[in-house]
């Protein structure tokens, strides 16, 4: 009985050993496999762009699945969140509104000061060429950055840096990225740049030389309560050397600290140099922003005390290129009148918003619903993602006779009168009658 059970020992350390070889071999291939397999999400699409593609997902990978924005780019990231809090790795994609006109190389030393060149070359994605760069720190950090132009003056940059502890696979996620990318040029932006070139070319639908055009609208809230107002207007200003804009807009909410909102825009009519200054002023203090276009650059300034914005003493924001579509919002309302006559039934443009963003839109001319007299409408989506829609009727005339704003509660902005202003909002009445108090106010 006892050699029966030394016997049954013996072969179950005979049969053990090979047992605990094969797991460990397992655990360690599984191991190796999630610091070097990489995958990849679903395709993540940037709504109404045409472009999609995928990020790295799992084996320690840890990616949104999503795009955001934010300071004018698009962009979506996974971080390899593996390596520990030290561990910075990361893999990141951003969708820029107009195309820059340095190189990869060139952008990467922007950022980084020591860096010794390993590697350009120019990689195929489909139909789309990338050139793209790979770069090592003094710190051991392998970065590269991809770029590539996409139609409508659009741009994509794909951007992988890692850390040391994961040198030598930058350039396989970077290849799997790429390999990723699909896109498709749905034709919208360049429709929107036909429509932003024939008014540059045509001017817009202004009153001219003192006969300003001026617009009231009340704000209603979805109670249907009237809780402000705005007033709107714009003026061409013509010379023997040239032809210019002048434009002003006014908005008031009231409450027990009302919230105001005035700007003022003088320049060229074609759009493609102009200053425009805006002064808030509400319950959480006053704001003043100053955007100046010239040569294809936006450049913001703010200033969080007092009303007017001091050039030496204003902290600036940032410079932003601008597309060939981008446009002030305090002119969109000519701009989506003239795009009734158009050919164009949907596009996109980038509106230039009146906190500095600039913001990608899609505008589609809408057919008049059977309960509605208005000739039709056009409907805006705000493309990030948050969910802001603005669609305006117009009546027999083509004049914007109501305006809906809406996310998750709608704001209706119906035409009125001078008058009828005067007498809901008697506090505001002497701006109101007085109306050149806005528009000649001097930038």
């Amino acid at each position: 009985m006892v050699d029966e059970n030394k016997a049954e020992k013996h072969i179950a350390r005979t049969i053990a050993l090979p047992a605990l070889l094969v797991i460990s071999l397992l655990v360690a291939r599984l191991v190796m496999h999630s610091k070097t397999g990489i995958r990849l999400s679903a395709p993540i699409e940037l709504s109404r762009s045409g472009l999609s593609l995928s990020m790295p997902s799992g084996n320690g990978w840890k990616c949104e699945e999503k795009w955001t924005y934010e300071n004018n780019i698009f962009s979506t990231s996974s971080v390899f969140a593996a390596g520990g809090a030290s561990n910075q790795s990361y893999a990141q994609c951003r969708y820029l509104l107009a195309a820059q006109k340095d190189t990869p190389l060139e952008r990467v030393s922007r950022h980084y000061i020591k860096t010794e060149t390993t590697e350009t070359g120019i990689i195929m994605a489909g139909d789309i060429t990338i050139d793209w760069a790979s770069v090592k720190t003094d710190m051991g950090i392998e970065i590269i950055l991809g770029v590539c132009e996409l139609a409508g003056g659009r741009e994509l940059e794909i951007e992988v840096l890692l850390t040391a502890e994961e040198q030598g696979r930058a350039q396989q996620v970077f290849d799997k990225i790429v390999k990723s990318i699909r896109f498709s040029d749905n034709g919208l932006l360049q429709a929107g740049a036909r429509l932003i070139s024939d008014i540059r070319n045509k001017g817009l639908d202004i009153a001219r030389d003192e006969n300003s055009s001026v617009s009231f609208f009340t704000i209603a809230d979805s109670h249907n309560k009237i809780i402000g107002f705005t007033m709107d207007a714009m003026e061409l200003v013509r010379t023997d050397a040239n032809t210019t804009i002048n434009a002003a807009d006014y908005y008031y909410l009231r409450g027990t600290v009302s919230d105001e909102q005035v700007s003022f825009l003088h320049g060229g009519a074609d759009l493609r140099q102009f200053t425009w200054r805006v002064e808030t002023s509400s319950r959480m203090g006053s704001k003043g922003i100053e955007m100046t276009a010239d040569s294809g650059v936006l450049t913001v300034r703010t200033s969080q005390v007092g009303l007017s914005v001091n050039r030496r003493a204003g902290r600036e924001t940032g410079e932003y290129e601008l597309g060939e579509t981008a446009v002030p919002d305090i002119i969109l309302g000519p701009v989506l009148t003239r795009a009734l006559d158009s050919n164009e039934q949907a596009f996109i443009i980038d509106v230039i918003r009146s906190d500095g963003i600039v913001m990608p839109a899609y505008v589609e001319k809408m057919p008049p619903a059977k309960w509605q007299t208005d000739s039709n409408s056009t409907r805006m989506e705000w493309l990030d993602g948050r969910g802001y829609w603005q669609q305006t009727y117009y009546d027999s005339s083509k004049k914007a006779a109501k305006i809906m704003l809406g996310q998750e509660s709608t704001y209706t902005l119906s035409s009125v009168d001078a008058n009828e202003i005067m007498r809901i909002f008697p506090e505001r009445a002497n701006l109101v009658r007085d109306k050149n108090q806005i528009l000649d106010r001097k930038l």
